[in-house]
C-alpha cells in the first residue's frame, strides 16, 4: 500500500491541534511537523502523538525557508504521496482513507486538488459571491512525490508545492477551513503579516470576514443542497479555467507589431495591405 505523509507548519495552534490530530490519525500514515516557535503547548501535543514521526523547530517568520526544510524532512520518510494542510483545515467527515487509497492507486493522475470552505462560525461558511468564487478554486493538494517538487523561497507563500508535473484531478471532496472562527487568532495573523508587508494592506484585509452571508454546512455529501453547491462551484471554476486557457494561448501565439502591414488577397486575387 502506498505511503502518505502529511506535512504541517504551525505556530501556536492550540485552538485547533487536538481536533486536527484526531481527524488525520486515521487518514495518513505519518505526520511530519515544522513548529515555528510555539509557546502555547502545541509543540508538546504534537510531539507526543504517535503519528508525528518527526518534528523540527525554527525561529523567525520565513514561510519559504520553513516549507523547504519541512519538505526535506518529509522526503527522509520516503513517502509515495504527500499532503499539505494547515492546522485549521479539516477534511469533511465522510472523506476516508478508502477514498485516499483509491486516489493513490491511480495510474492517470499525479495530483488531487481539494476545495476549502471558509467558516465564519462552527456551523456556517462564507456564502457571498466573493467567497464562493474563492472557494470554487482548488487550493489544497495531495501529490505523488517526485524529485522535481519544491516550494518557492519566499517569506510569504502559498502552501502549494511547485514542480510536480502530471495530470491534476479536481475533486469535490471538501475541507473545512476554520481559521476565521476565532477573531483573536485572525487578528494576530493579520498583525503578523502587516509587520512583514505593511504596503499590502489589501492582502491583509482579505484575511478577515465580516458581515458575511452564511451557508449552513451539511456533512452529508449526498445531500441535494451539497451536490447542487458543488456543481455551482464547478461551473464557477470552469469560467476561471476558460480565461486561464485564453491567457495561456495569447501568451504562446506570435504577436504582431501594432503597425505591421499584413497582406491579404481580395476576390480578384490582388493583394491588399491592411494595418494589423
Amino acid at each position: 500500500m502506498a505511503k502518505l505523509v502529511l506535512m504541517l507548519r504551525v505556530k501556536d495552534g492550540l485552538f485547533y491541534v487536538k481536533h486536527w490530530l484526531n481527524r488525520y490519525d486515521s487518514l495518513v500514515d505519518e505526520i511530519v511537523v515544522l513548529d515555528n516557535g510555539s509557546t502555547d503547548g502545541t509543540y508538546e501535543i504534537l510531539k507526543a502523538h504517535p503519528k508525528v514521526v518527526d518534528i523540527v523547530r525554527t525561529e523567525g517568520f520565513n514561510e519559504g525557508r520553513d516549507k523547504n526544510l519541512l519538505y526535506k524532512h518529509v522526503r527522509a520518510r520516503n513517502p509515495d504521496w504527500c499532503l499539505w494542510l494547515d492546522v485549521d483545515e479539516i477534511f469533511e467527515p465522510e472523506f476516508s482513507r478508502a477514498h485516499i487509497n483509491k486516489m493513490m492507486k491511480s495510474t492517470l493522475f499525479d495530483r488531487f486538488a481539494f476545495r476549502r470552505f471558509h467558516f465564519i462560525n462552527n456551523e456556517y461558511f462564507a456564502g457571498s459571491w466573493y467567497w464562493l468564487n474563492y472557494t470554487s478554486g482548488h487550493d489544497r493538494m495531495m501529490w505523488r512525490e517526485k524529485p522535481s517538487g519544491y516550494f518557492l523561497d519566499l517569506v510569504i507563500d502559498s502552501p502549494n508545492v511547485k514542480g510536480i508535473d502530471g495530470i491534476k484531478a479536481y475533486t469535490n471532496y471538501r475541507i473545512k477551513h476554520l481559521g476565521y472562527i476565532n477573531n483573536a487568532i485572525g487578528a494576530q495573523k493579520g498583525n503578523l503579516y502587516r509587520s512583514i508587508i505593511p504596503e499590502r494592506e489589501d492582502i491583509i484585509q482579505s484575511m478577515y470576514i465580516s458581515n458575511e452571508k452564511g451557508i449552513k454546512w451539511r456533512d452529508n455529501r449526498s445531500n441535494v443542497t451539497v451536490i447542487m453547491l458543488n456543481n455551482l462551484l464547478t461551473c464557477i471554476q470552469a469560467t476561471h479555467l476558460y480565461y486561464k486557457a485564453l491567457h495561456y494561448i495569447n501568451g504562446i501565439l506570435p504577436k504582431r507589431e501594432p503597425n505591421q502591414a499584413s497582406a491579404t488577397a481580395d476576390t480578384n486575387g490582388e493583394k491588399k495591405f491592411s494595418k494589423g
